[in-house]
């Protein structure tokens, strides 16, 4: 993994400028930096050293005869098989590096080349040749790509930060995606929180020409459409378990040590157990428990650890641990990022980051094999599911008057109550509402600039991967808008920006394309049916792991927010979103914010949720600054 940096087509001299977007990116590859003067292009790198740890692999990267150059951040797991190819072609290397040998395949290929990698990618690449440029980025989103036009110029990054404080652009809130925010909890590309910067497309690519950009257009091959299946369940599970081996034993491939992250559940304990048997040595394993007992799965990490022969590090936090990280963490995401779960994350590849320079997490299965009760939900809703909203919220109200509000992790009344007031007869909206926080009627009141018109767009765009799906079913519908969504732009932001603040690399094996590709022809009864989840993951796993871990309920990777927003961080709390800073800030209603806040202390309502979002909103505005650092213009300026 790397960070990766430039600006096409400039109008001046950016070198002090690019030597600042550098330094907001030297987290991310501690290891080496590169900065190369093109004739119409500076490109950028900080290095991550994880295969070919020689000056070889370093980058920016040109091919022997200058034809190509390559600023890449990423790891291209079947490397070595498309280095044959190429060896085969006559094509020469001077690495051992991924890196290079995507610069051959392009070489040889052209754009058909992008195709064959079978990684975690985003990438400039530049064509000496032809005078184009090529942004591109991994099929399932996995790593990210910011950029940003002004005039001729284009500027892109692989972090928002590195574009919006270094004086580059005007650091102006969009008012579409802060209103997306709100329903969502994070900012759903290809828009981003800034406007006239935008994220691309996973599995995009961007050409730009000497007469400028192209529109961006798909290259990933990845299926869409659902065709017909006719293997067997146990052809099914038999194939399930070659592919998620397959991935496992490609993604292993590093020199530096490699390890996994052990959460005690079905996801996380498949690849510990695989990465044991492929290597036929205990592999290193790393989790974190808390002291409230509502949040803490030690019990059951220890339990599969021992049953697999892992060498297990654990840590056990108490409330000052992840507290002392808030002041922090809205620089870490980058971008308004509503999830509480990215500080155990931190803290959990801070604490692998001193043994392991490489994890492979189980990130990506939920939403692949039907992993989280809201699918359940979704599937078996019946007529409470075309309930009108209005009459839902109606009983969510008769909700919040008769049960006590509990701040325990995924308590009773908040998941009553969280599906009461998100009842929608469109399954998507609906999905959506029960994962994010503020409800489209509630944003009018909270939001004096809330626009009708930016509500159309976000839901025409949430149907976008449920109606690509041609020819599936209620639960793929849902699968693909969370792949999409949920998982991209915001499971995935979160392990990219907690681990790369880190320095640590993390693979997401059961985001390979092969088993992408597979999950997603599968009929929907084996991944949900009898009120469980996953199926065929259950299946092929039984027996090597403990029994147990496969009847458990799920859990999420959650942190007591509900509990400390009325002790530990009440002050912080009240400060933050005051009436006199919600003023100032000039996007929220003070006195609807007072009260979701006073509603939640007084404990007549569980606002957790509301209160981070706004919270999380708030603080990473505060780091935006408005200074100009040297090498950039001001912002409005000339060339």
């Amino acid at each position: 993994m790397c960070g990766i940096f430039g600006v096409l087509h400039p109008e001046r001299d950016y070198a002090e400028g690019m030597a600042a977007m550098r330094a907001f990116l030297r987290h991310r590859g501690p290891d080496g930096e590169g900065i190369e003067r093109l004739p119409t292009a500076w490109l950028g790198h900080q290095r991550l050293t994880i295969i070919d740890l020689s000056d070889s692999g370093a980058q920016p990267m040109w091919d022997p005869e200058r034809r190509a150059c390559i600023t890449f951040n990423g790891e291209i797991y079947n490397y070595r098989e498309l280095r044959r190819e190429c060896l085969d072609e006559g094509m020469t290397f001077r690495s051992t590096s991924d890196t290079e040998v995507i610069l051959n395949q392009f070489l040889l290929r052209g754009e058909q080349a992008f195709r064959r990698l079978n990684g975690i990618f985003a990438f400039c690449l530049f064509d000496a040749r032809s005078g184009h440029y090529w942004l591109a980025r991994d099929p399932m989103g996995v790593k990210p790509l910011y950029y940003a036009e002004r005039g001729r110029e284009i500027f892109f990054s692989s972090e928002l930060k590195a574009l919006a404080r270094t004086g580059l652009l005007e650091p102006d809130v969009d008012p579409a995606a802060l209103q997306a925010y709100l329903q969502l909890d994070f900012v759903p590309a290809p828009m981003s929180i800034l406007r006239g910067v935008r994220k691309l497309r996973e599995g995009f690519l961007l050409r730009v020409t000497p007469d400028g950009p192209r529109m961006p257009s798909r290259f990933s091959t990845l299926p869409e459409a659902v065709e017909a299946h006719a293997a067997s369940y146990g052809e099914d599970v038999e194939e399930y378990g070659r592919l998620v081996t397959e991935a496992v034993r490609r993604q292993l491939v590093a020199d530096v040590p490699v390890g996994v992250f052990l959460s005690g559940g079905i996801d996380s304990s498949t690849i510990a157990k695989v990465a044991t048997e492929v290597t036929g040595s205990p592999i290193e394993t790393f989790s974190i428990g808390f002291e409230d007992p509502s949040f803490d799965e030690s019990r059951w990490f220890r339990e599969v650890a021992g049953a697999i022969g892992s060498r297990h590090h654990m840590e056990i936090l108490g409330a000052q641990a992840l507290l002392d990280l808030l002041p922090r963490m809205p620089q870490v995401a980058c971008e308004p990022l509503a999830d509480g779960s990215i500080f155990p994350t931190y803290l959990l590849c801070r604490f692998a980051r001193s043994r392991v320079k490489v994890i492979l997490s189980g990130d990506g299965a939920d939403e692949l094999f039907g992993g989280y009760p809201t699918y359940q939900a979704a599937v078996r809703s019946g007529p409470l599911g075309r309930m009108p909203p209005a009459w839902g919220r109606a009983l969510a109200r008769v909700a919040h008057a008769t049960i006590p509000v509990s701040y325990d992790n995924f308590s009773f009344d908040f998941k009553v109550k969280k599906t009461l007031a998100g009842l929608h007869p469109d399954p998507i909206l609906r999905n959506e509402r029960w994962l994010g926080s503020f409800a489209p009627e509630e944003l009018p009141d909270l939001m004096p600039a809330y626009d009708p018109a930016h509500q159309r767009e976000l839901e025409s765009m949430l149907h976008e991967p449920a109606d690509a799906a041609r020819g599936a079913g209620p639960l793929e519908r849902l699968l693909r808008t969370d792949q999409r969504f949920y998982l991209q732009d915001g499971v995935l932001v979160k392990v990219d920006r907690a681990s790369m603040a880190n320095s640590l690399e993390v693979r997401v094996p059961f985001l390979d394309p092969d088993m992408v590709a597979f999950a997603r022809s599968l009929p929907a009864d084996r991944k949900v049916s009898g009120g469980g989840f996953k199926k065929i993951m259950k299946s092929w796993i039984a027996g090597r792991i403990p029994e147990a871990v496969l009847r458990r309920p799920k859990k999420g990777f959650g942190t007591p927010l509900g509990k400390w927003f009325r002790s530990e961080l009440r002050d912080l709390v009240g400060d933050v979103l005051s009436p006199s800073r919600m003023k100032r800030l000039g996007f929220f209603n003070p006195a609807s914010v007072e009260r979701l806040v006073l509603d939640h202390w007084s404990g007549r309502r569980d606002n957790r949720k509301l209160i981070f979002n706004l919270l999380a909103f708030a603080l990473w505005h505060e780091t935006l600054g408005d200074g100009t650092p040297p090498g950039f213009p001001p912002p409005g300026a000339g060339a």
